[in-house]
């Protein structure tokens, strides 16, 4: 049967393919794939998988690696949460090969030294790729804000490739696997660590694994109206249980991931009550006397006897109580409570009204534009102006890879604003180093509700074609990164023949961003390429000075015609 799975995953992975890999190399998208699979309970976006995902040249035979914190994907610009207790740093090599073999094995131990070496300064890993480097240094940084605080700590190497099966405990692979979680033991020595090979059969089964999206809890008391939309009493257990938990005891960030707030920490104040109410066992108050409540937003919610059949929900308010109940639960399982708290669950017949809903049922403290931009009808116009377009517009978290839609067809809120910070705004340094600070500080400059749909096209259709012109072209790795936004930046100006465009020029002359001649981009690379290496390279990449001595640039070239 192991050569039937081998047959299955490949058509499997075809059909992938065609919805969602067009355009990228088998090996690639390969990757991609295994990434999902990996990941498949953190539900992530194509962006969050960019996030991690440095796997082409100089990648120390790591395809990706991902560090979550209290089930949060911790990037570069994510602060390491001041409440989380759980942290997993997955580290992932796919190989599209029909075995598994020795050498994989001997550069994920050399990337783990690396990884773990800290009187290694990360800038003297240069034969990494600078994504590699800057993984490597993002996990010392955030993880070492965690030594101080109580937590666990899991660390798990993926080798996945289309093998027939796993090799067994006395194959070269495993015992040279055993030296590999060996020494990360011997240097984490309070972490799990294990070795997880992929075969064909493992990763087939996790593809035809649906992700839940749908709960059926016990309720106690239950008032419907006639869409649905139902108020009822849930025990703390079983909220915890159904609706908190993935199968695996983990904490289900998917049905949370809506909310627009961040986990306070537990020893925010509120917390610190809820707290101190669920670990009062016996008391006269029942939870629910003593608490809000959580309210849902869902497609359906269909009660049947005393159970309520939940569709896609999405905890919009609530965050910090069911933080603290799944905690509380994590300690107690085994164990019953009768206590109850009350739910509300909405199916809300528009996107207008779900704004509204968020914003009202968020409304009892400051919550940052940036948090529930992904509402606004600036978003929406963005949304509706890209599909005229092609594109696919990923504001909702991984809903375009649930809709399975074309990788290279999607685009992000963080590859937007990119794209707008450099062509509009004209800070590509920021683009390159600080795209997330920046936009929490320019919230209304980079997605400005006034502006023409046509101006956010045109940015990310001018970002794409640039994009996809360096990685035809012979730079480096690490240079196609650095001076992406600079050659975005120059070519704007030299395509409106105006050294700074405004928004309305951008907007009104749209279609001339469709289709760039490759003669300017190949002239203006040129003119990048010189600046980069003349101030420094790498280093210059983040800083303005970078971006004034391209502005001087473009102000020569457009004078010379």
């Amino acid at each position: 049967m192991s050569e039937m799975d081998v047959k299955a995953l490949d058509a499997n992975f075809k059909i992938w393919s065609e919805h969602r890999a067009a355009g990228l190399e088998q090996s690639k998208a390969f990757e991609r794939y295994v990434f999902e699979q990996v990941l498949k309970d953190h539900d992530p976006a194509d962006e969050d998988i960019d996030v991690g995902d440095f796997g082409e040249g100089d990648d120390g035979g790591v395809d990706g690696m991902f560090l979550y914190m209290g089930g949060q994907l911790i990037g570069e610009e994510t602060a390491a949460p001041i409440a989380a207790s759980d942290v997993e740093l997955h580290i992932i090599q796919a190989k599209y090969e029909n075995g598994f073999k020795e050498t994989a094995i001997e550069k994920l131990e050399a990337f783990a030294r690396d990884l773990l070496s800290y009187n290694k300064p990360v800038d003297e890993l240069t034969y990494l790729n600078s994504k590699a480097r800057d993984a490597i240094s993002n996990f010392r940084t955030k993880y070492d804000v965690m030594l101080g605080r109580q937590h666990t700590l899991t660390v798990r190497f993926h080798y996945a490739c289309i093998a027939p099966e796993i090799p067994d405990a006395k194959d070269k692979v495993m015992i040279r696997s055993a030296n590999l979680t060996g020494y990360v033991k011997s240097v984490l020595t309070l972490a799990d660590v294990d070795f997880a090979p992929w075969s064909a059969a493992t990763l087939l089964e996790s593809a035809r694994t649906v992700p839940i999206s749908t709960v059926v809890v016990p309720v106690e008391r239950s008032f419907s109206t006639n869409d649905e939309s139902t108020v009822c009493l849930v025990t703390l257990t079983d909220f915890a249980d159904r609706v908190l938990s993935t199968p695996d005891g983990h904490l289900q960030t998917r049905f949370l991931e809506p909310n627009v707030r961040d986990y306070q920490g537990a020893g925010n104040p509120v917390n610190k009550g809820i707290r101190q109410t669920l670990e009062t066992v016996g008391q006269l108050e029942d939870f629910w006397w003593l608490n809000n409540g959580i309210t849902i937003l869902a497609t359906g919610c269909g009660i049947s006897g005393n159970q309520a059949r939940i569709e896609n929900p999405e905890i919009v308010n609530g965050l910090q109580t069911s933080h603290e109940i799944f905690n509380w639960r994590r300690t107690r399982k085994g164990t019953a409570d009768p206590r109850r708290i009350l739910l509300r669950v909405i199916v809300s017949p528009d996107e207008k009204s779900t704004t509204k809903i968020i914003k009202a049922t968020n409304s009892q403290t400051k919550v940052s534009d940036l948090s529930l931009m992904s509402t606004e009808p600036i978003q929406q116009t963005i949304e509706d102006r890209l599909r005229l377009n092609g594109l696919f517009y990923d504001r909702k978290k991984g809903q375009c890879r649930r809709l399975k839609r074309e990788i290279r067809n999607t685009v992000g809120i963080k590859s937007m604003a990119q794209a707008v910070i450099a062509i509009v705004l004209r800070a590509p340094d920021q683009s390159r180093g600080r795209p997330e600070t920046f936009v929490k500080n320019n919230v209304s400059k980079v997605f400005d509700p006034q502006a023409d749909g046509d101006l956010y096209a045109a940015a990310i259709i001018l970002d794409r074609q640039v994009e996809q012109f360096l990685l035809a072209s012979d730079v480096t790795t690490d240079e196609r990164r650095d001076v992406r936004y600079y050659l975005a930046m120059y070519l704007v100006s030299v395509l409106l023949d105006t050294a700074k465009p405004t928004p309305t020029e951008i907007a009104e002359r749209f279609p001339r961003f469709l289709k760039i001649d490759q003669a300017d981009m190949e002239l203006a690379l040129v003119g990048v390429l010189e600046i980069y290496g003349r101030l420094g390279r790498a280093a210059i990449a983040k800083s303005p000075d970078m971006t004034a001595a391209v502005e001087i640039a473009i102000e020569q070239r457009l004078r010379n015609g």
